[in-house]
């Protein structure tokens, strides 16, 4: 990692620059939301996301009609 105010070099995260004392910003990883986790929402292109959509519908109506018999 490097030290945007004095440049050092060092092997590790620190939270403070060992040479100059700089508090140093560690990048956090933000946790993806549940729904963007889900194929078809990963890369957000539209046609993807559409087609996922249609697909679970038409999976969760098959499940729906297999409660009911087949009577939808």
């Amino acid at each position: 990692m490097k030290c945007p105010m004095c440049g050092t070099n060092t092997q590790f995260n620190f939270l403070y620059c060992p040479n100059c004392g700089y508090k140093i910003a560690l990048e956090v990883e933000q946790p993806i939301p549940n729904w963007r986790q889900l194929p078809g929402f990963r890369s957000k292109t539209p046609w993807k996301m559409i087609l996922a959509i249609m697909i679970y519908v038409w999976i969760l109506l098959a499940i729906v009609a297999s409660f009911f018999g087949g009577i939808i």
